[in-house]
């Protein structure tokens, strides 16, 4: 059963508590290699989510190496405990990014659905339970962005051994959910039109097409027509 809801004070004080001793759980991506290893060198569906904080040169310029090791390793555990109350798998923690995927082969809606709320649950556990940590132990906040795409992708084994090679996945989609981060404002979910167009119109209606210049997003669909944003409210 997947919650749309999580207790913010209880966050807050496992954030408290990283803070002062420490990681609380151990990050892995070993979930999401043994889903890949299902797939291996074959095509599934999944709906990408990348999760970045904006500023990150800042941070890094401003904090001892210590205390920025520290936010980050805050912010990518708590990520992962909300990717994994939506049902999703961290893939990869990329500096100050975690990018999450979503399984689809079954139900593209249920994917992308699970996928936004988890953004949207992203950007409220980074208000009201991670950012009050780091102020109350006189630490910078985390400003992040969202971005979230839709599509099927190519799971790669490197190597001939199942369990022990490096397995990744690569496409469109994930490329496209990387590229999204240049022009997403902060603190905002942005999404590609396949996200949008698998997502009931009563959830839709909340997002508009963000129009960007086309110096800054020339990319295009399999029609090869411009490929739409949407932005959340």
């Amino acid at each position: 059963m997947i919650s749309p809801t999580l207790d913010m004070k209880q966050i807050h004080a496992r954030a408290v508590q990283t803070i002062e001793k420490g990681v609380q759980i151990d990050l892995s991506t070993a979930a999401c290699k043994r889903y890949l290893r299902r797939h291996a060198n074959s095509k599934t569906s999944v709906a990408v989510l990348y999760v970045d904080i904006d500023g990150s040169t800042r941070l890094t310029l401003s904090l001892p190496s210590d205390k920025l090791a520290l936010v980050l390793q805050l912010f990518s555990q708590e990520m992962s405990m909300v990717v994994a109350n939506f049902g999703g798998y961290v893939l990869k923690y990329v500096g100050d990014a975690v990018i999450a995927i979503f399984p689809a082969e079954h139900d593209s809606r249920q994917a992308c659905l699970h996928a936004l709320e988890c953004g949207k649950m992203m950007l409220e556990v980074v208000h009201s339970a991670i950012a009050p940590a780091l102020f109350s132990h006189g630490l910078p906040e985390l400003r992040v962005k969202v971005s979230i795409d839709f599509g099927d992708v190519l799971v790669v084994l490197y190597g001939k051994s199942l369990e022990n090679s490096h397995i990744d996945i690569i496409g469109s989609s994930i490329s496209m959910a990387a590229k999204m981060l240049a022009v997403v404002p902060v603190d905002r979910i942005i999404m590609g039109q396949a996200v949008h167009d698998n997502l009931p119109q009563k959830v839709t209606k909340s997002f508009v097409q963000y129009d960007v210049d086309e110096s800054m997003w020339s990319y295009v669909d399999q029609n090869k027509k411009r490929y739409r944003l949407y932005l959340t409210l």
